[in-house]
């Protein structure tokens, strides 16, 4: 092959490689931004662009928004308005913080999009982890961001998402999905595969999940820009008179001993600074030492979730114990 055809050819197969990059990238859809409905919500999904571009095209369906972090995902929105009167959505994110709240709600109402009441979800990783970057999963959508819609997509055309779209495709396939994302319904996280290994053999399901902790008590630094934010986000939900219902989140025992009492004090203290009227189930003693209620030590099960939404919004008396937990849900 001479010099000059050497050229042509790898010319042409950049051509086609970058050709061929993009077409899957469009069409397989990775992130789940391009609107494609013909292949199953995948795990990679952009809930952060989608949920709010969900919610844009429908302006009249919600008023109301469930919001927080993944723990917030089980929460059933349906239950939420019969409860409330209120046009519920779960508009929770993965890692979800009172500031992306903020910035998503004040863009909506930007956009005349109604915003009538939020229940909202606090757990302490928020105030102490520090965000993890702006990954192809987590970019916020334009109009709560500010960019451009171009800038939006190009990376999503262009970079590699052969990994994350292969697993699309291989779950779009399965007979039963593991894992949906109910962006264009509910908003809600619904975890079928840790449903069904628990429905098989929950004793077996908890000996996997919850092994036993390999840190310890610990003093912790909070950021103080967290809370910043937080109070930022209260003024402006006052300020626009739209309710809002926050609580702190019941934790697994484990979970909760990996911080010291004295830094989770503090940590209540300083909300309840911002927010006097926050609802603390972090210490239910009906869920704290008994894994049953979780799917992991992070993430409590849909029957507590129900349980939440009823005392939240019926004033429902709180737990002392599980005895008293437990017979509660069969009434």
């Amino acid at each position: 092959m001479s010099h000059r055809n050497w050229n042509l050819f790898v010319v042409a197969a950049f051509l086609l490689g970058g050709v061929a990059v993009v077409a899957f990238n469009y069409f397989v859809d990775p992130y789940e931004v391009f609107g494609h409905a013909y292949l199953r919500s995948g795990y990679a999904v952009n809930e952060r662009f989608r949920k709010v571009e969900h919610l844009l095209h429908e302006p009249a369906a919600h008023d109301s928004f469930i919001m927080g972090s993944s723990v917030m995902g089980v929460f059933d929105p349906n239950k939420a308005s019969q409860l409330s009167g209120r046009r519920y959505y779960n508009l929770s994110f993965l890692a979800g913080t009172p500031k992306e709240a903020f910035e998503v709600l004040r863009a909506l109402k930007r956009n005349g999009h109604p915003v009538k009441e939020v229940f909202f979800g606090l757990d302490f990783f928020t105030f102490y982890e520090h965000p993890k970057g702006n990954s192809s999963m987590a970019r916020a959508h334009p109009l709560v961001s500010g960019e451009t819609f171009a800038s939006f997509y190009l990376p999503y055309l262009f970079s590699s998402g052969l990994w994350q779209g292969s697993t699309r495709i291989a779950h779009h396939f399965q007979a039963s999905p593991s894992i949906l994302f109910e962006v264009d319904g509910t908003g809600m996280y619904r975890l079928y595969d840790y449903d069904r290994r628990i429905a098989a053999d929950h004793a077996q399901y908890i000996r996997e999940m919850f092994p036993a902790n390999q840190w310890g008590n610990a003093d912790v630094d909070w950021i103080g820009e967290r809370f910043d934010e937080f109070s930022e986000f209260c003024h402006w939900l006052d300020d626009n008179g739209i309710r809002a219902r926050f609580f702190i989140h019941p934790f697994y025992r484990e979970t909760l001993n990996t911080v010291s009492n004295k830094s989770y004090a503090e940590f209540k203290t300083r909300l309840r600074k911002i927010r006097p009227g926050i609802v603390d189930l972090s210490e239910a003693e009906a869920l704290m030492a008994n894994p049953y209620w979780y799917y992991d030590k992070r993430h409590y099960r849909p029957p507590v979730a129900d349980r939440i939404l009823d005392l939240m919004f019926s004033n429902a008396p709180h737990w002392r114990n599980l005895e008293d937990f437990e017979n509660d849900q069969r009434r």
